[in-house]
């Protein structure tokens, strides 16, 4: 597994003194084997991201933070009051990063081990940094054009961002302009096919046996991320927001992206059980991992009679996406839904990723008892201060999905628990999905193989909710008849499949569907004398999008630092 810091340099505040342009060439040379912690460091930035994603999810109707109503999700951001203001600095610190590695390490021929006994991984080595250089810098532009790209105020123009390909002086930066949305697409595209070019697919067997390119590197970026990557960029740019003319040619570069993705890994094939402690699910294309002495994710996102902070509360809206157990949306006549035991006869996901009132156990098996029934209920323990002062859930839910069953005492206030905690920015579930939704919008009748490809978008959904338990799905027949019913199911198993990792914000965006976005509902619990309960929505917090928000505004302090850059529509 990657060690995330070999070396350690620090970027300075100021964008335009970053301390990585002024390292100097001797250095990095000195550093021999560790100059490589210039390409290291980047994965830092990028890895055990959970509660950043947590914040994004809260700009959505997926859910609230418990203390506090969230004002950006209002939209209404000021200049200096930017959720992803960061994105900017960050990317350009690491792809200025990744350049000097290119410049002053890989292309001076600087040896990772000199040793003869070490050639083969010494030639396999600086092969795979030259492309993990690649994927990152493609990572860090990618996360440029989700953020920043968008209508030019000025023209209209669809825009990117300024493309950087060599280290510039300080004086440079204030002259840059923001290239077309399209060529931004086609630079990370080119990065990726390199990246592919000089990585590994995967990272296999041992070390002895396979130098440079084992297990132990898992975490890197590969050659599967790169051609996963690929499949992503390719759908935001095929989407309404990006892609206003609907050019069905876009559609269809993201289908056979995301097939090809598919197939490098075998083929469609069943998917794995949700568990993100696994450090070898090979459903984790792109996987991080933080530190196993830790119990930071359980401690903030267990209940309170867990002794947890409950921080993070789905919104009712959510548990209504979930359908039933037999497929059908619980709207609809044939699920069978009952709204006095609403979380009975659920898709096995809503037990998987949502604690409940009444729930107590880390999935729907029989018997399950991994801890003491917990009481959402006004009065209960797991209500607002009820077994902790001043913690409780504002929607009625605690956030369930990424946690496993307690390896570890909760009650007492050092303990840890042993388990990884596996952070997946790229998975196999994420490209099915992405296929079963531009092959939808570029060929339309979902249920037939398009040409050119080896399978339909149906059989790949059908994987992703089969996995989820539903199997028959007769309701995934019906609709599979028609491309608009099709097309809402696909972005509801989207929200299901993806929520929590900060996905459905820019699903929305691109989508161009934000300022529709309902307000967040909850549901308050009483419990009544012959101890059944009683379930009534409420409002939460409201949604305010506007047009202007399918787009995100350009970090004010780049705007004065650089007259050059122009702003996108309605900011």
């Amino acid at each position: 597994m990657i060690l995330l810091v070999t070396i350690h340099i620090t970027a300075c505040e100021d964008f335009l003194e970053d301390e990585i342009q002024t390292l100097k060439t001797e250095e990095v040379i000195d550093f021999r084997e560790q100059s490589r912690g210039l390409i290291n460091d980047i994965y830092s930035d990028y890895a055990f991201n959970y509660f950043d994603d947590f914040s994004i999810e809260y700009l959505t109707d997926n859910a609230v933070n418990s203390s506090s109503p969230h004002h950006l999700a209002t939209g209404f951001w000021g200049p200096t009051d930017n959720p992803f203001g960061n994105v900017w600095k960050q990317s350009y610190n690491n792809i200025r990063q990744v350049i000097q590695y290119i410049e002053e390490v890989h292309n001076t021929g600087l040896p990772f081990k000199p040793a003869p006994q070490d050639s083969l991984e010494n030639a396999r080595t600086i092969r795979r940094y030259f492309g993990e250089a690649h994927f990152l810098k493609a990572w860090a532009q990618w996360e440029l054009l989700r953020t920043y790209g968008g209508p030019s105020a000025v023209t209209g123009d669809m825009l990117g961002f300024p493309i950087i390909n060599r280290i510039l002086e300080p004086h440079e930066y204030a002259n840059l302009s923001r290239a077309s949305f399209e060529r931004c697409v086609d630079r990370i595209m080119v990065d990726l096919d390199t990246a592919i070019q000089y990585l590994p697919l995967i990272y296999s067997g041992e070390g002895n046996s396979n130098p440079g390119y084992s297990v132990t590197e898992t975490g890197r970026a590969s050659g599967l991320a790169a051609h996963a990557l690929k499949a992503k960029v390719a759908l935001f740019a095929a989407s309404p927001a990006f892609n206003p003319t609907n050019d069905v040619s876009k559609w269809e570069r993201a289908a056979r992206l995301a097939h090809e993705v598919i197939l490098q890994n075998g083929g469609l094939s069943a998917l794995q059980p949700y568990d993100f402690r696994r450090e070898d699910n090979p459903d984790h294309i792109w996987r991080l991992r933080s530190f196993r002495q830790n119990n930071n994710l359980e401690r903030r996102l267990y209940p309170p009679t867990l002794f947890g902070g409950g921080e993070v509360n789905p919104s009712q809206n959510l548990i209504d996406a979930f359908p039933a157990a037999n497929g059908y949306p619980i709207s609809a006549v044939e699920s069978g839904f009952d709204p006095d035991n609403p979380y009975n006869n659920r898709d096995p996901r809503f037990n998987r990723f949502i604690f409940f009132n009444g729930d107590h156990c880390f999935d729907n098996s029989s018997g399950c008892l991994s801890y003491d029934t917990l009481e959402i209920f006004e009065g209960g323990r797991d209500y607002f201060g009820g077994f902790i002062p001043d913690v409780g859930t504002r929607t009625g839910y605690y956030l369930k999905r990424f946690l496993t069953d307690l390896d570890f005492d909760p009650s007492v206030n050092d303990a840890v628990t042993n388990l990884p905690k596996v952070y997946v920015q790229l998975g196999l579930t994420e490209m099915y999905l992405i296929y079963a939704e531009a092959a939808n919008e570029a060929y339309g009748q979902p249920g037939t193989i398009p040409p050119g490809m080896t399978f339909s978008a149906q059989e790949a959904l059908s994987l992703v909710r089969q996995r989820a338990g539903i199997s028959p799905d007769p309701y995934l027949d019906a609709v599979s008849l028609s491309e608009d019913d099709f097309r809402e199911l696909i972005r509801n198993e989207r929200r299901i499949e993806l929520c929590f990792s900060g996905e459905r914000f820019h699903d929305l965006r691109r989508w161009k569907v934000i300022d529709t976005m309902d307000n967040v509902r909850g549901m308050k619990i009483i419990r009544n004398d012959n101890d059944t309960f009683s379930y009534e929505e409420i409002s939460v917090e409201d949604r305010v999008f506007e047009e202007k928000n399918h787009y995100l505004p350009l970090p004010y302090e780049e705007l004065l630092l650089n007259v050059n850059l122009e702003q996108n529509q309605g900011w």
